[in-house]
C-alpha cells in the first residue's frame, strides 16, 4: 500500500483546514453581519449539491461544459503546439511573429462572442471555438520559447552529427520545449474552463453557465453559490490531473525532481 510523503500530507491537512476555516466564516459571516443579503448558508448550499447529484439535468450541463471546455483545450493545444514548433525552429520566423502573437494574445475571446452568436447561434460550437481561440496564443507563445530556448551548441552538434529533423526534434527539441508547453497547457487548461463558463452565460449556450443565469434568474441563491462551488471542484480537479501527468511526463526536469523529494 502507498505511503504519502510528510509534504504531501502536510499540503493536504492545510488545504482541508482551509477549507474549514473558510466555510465556518462564511456560515458566520451570513448569519451575521450579512444576514439581510442575497447569500446562502453552508448547509443550504450543501443541501442544494446534494439535489443535484442526484439530478440528470445537472450532471448533462456538468459533462456539457466539461465537452466544451475539454474540446476547445485540445484544439488550441495542437494547432499551438505545430504552430510554436514551426516558429520556434526559424529566427525570422520568431522575430517576425512575436509582436503579432503579443498583441493577440491579450484579446479576451469574448469580445467575439456577438459575431459568433450570429454566425454559430448559442450552441456548443460556439463555445468550442472562444476556447480555443483564447488557448492558442499563450500556447504558440509557450511553444515558440522552449524551441527557441535549444541550446546552441547542441544544436550545433546534432548538424554536426547530421541527425534528420525528426531526431532533433525528438532528441533535443521536445526534451527544451516539453516544459514550456507543460506551463502553456496548464495556463490555457485554467481558460478554457472559464471561458466556457463565460460563453453560457453570455451568449446562452447549454451548460452550467446557463443554469447559472437561470438560478440567478429565478432568485434561487442556493443554487447559485452551488454551482460556483461546483465550478471550483472541477477547476481544481482538471489541475490536479494535468499537474498529476505533467510530473510524469517530466519526471527527469530539474523543478519536476524537487517538488518531488519536497
Amino acid at each position: 500500500m502507498p505511503t504519502l510523503r510528510p509534504g504531501t500530507v502536510r499540503r493536504y491537512a492545510v488545504g482541508a483546514a482551509s477549507i474549514g476555516v473558510t466555510a465556518l466564516l462564511w456560515q458566520w459571516a451570513v448569519t451575521g453581519p450579512l444576514a439581510d443579503k442575497p447569500f446562502a448558508t453552508v448547509p443550504e448550499i450543501l443541501g442544494r449539491l446534494r439535489d443535484f447529484a442526484g439530478d440528470p439535468l445537472f450532471w448533462s450541463s456538468l459533462g456539457e461544459t466539461f465537452r466544451v471546455a475539454t474540446i476547445g483545450l485540445v484544439i488550441s493545444v495542437v494547432l499551438g503546439v505545430a504552430a510554436g514548433l514551426m516558429v520556434g525552429q526559424s529566427d525570422l520566423a520568431y522575430r517576425s511573429t512575436r509582436v503579432l502573437v503579443e498583441f493577440l494574445k491579450p484579446i479576451p475571446p469574448i469580445v467575439i462572442l456577438p459575431l459568433l452568436v450570429l454566425v454559430l447561434g448559442p450552441t456548443g460550437d460556439m463555445g468550442i471555438f472562444l476556447v480555443a481561440f483564447g488557448g492558442v496564443f499563450p500556447l504558440i507563445t509557450q511553444t515558440a520559447h522552449g524551441v527557441h530556448d535549444v541550446d546552441p551548441v547542441a544544436a550545433e552538434t546534432a548538424r554536426s552529427f547530421r541527425l534528420t529533423r525528426w531526431q532533433r526534434i525528438r532528441t533535443l527539441v521536445a526534451p527544451t520545449a516539453l516544459p514550456f508547453v507543460a506551463t502553456g497547457v496548464r495556463i490555457s487548461a485554467s481558460a478554457a474552463l472559464v471561458i466556457a463558463l463565460v460563453s453560457e452565460i453570455i451568449g446562452g449556450a447549454p451548460g452550467l453557465g446557463k443554469d447559472l443565469v437561470l438560478a440567478q434568474t429565478t432568485g434561487d441563491y442556493p443554487a447559485i453559490y452551488a454551482l460556483v462551488a461546483t465550478f471550483g471542484v472541477l477547476g481544481v480537479l482538471v489541475n490536479a490531473v494535468l499537474a498529476a501527468i505533467e510530473r510524469r511526463a517530466l519526471f527527469w526536469h530539474p523543478s519536476v525532481r524537487s517538488e518531488v523529494t519536497a
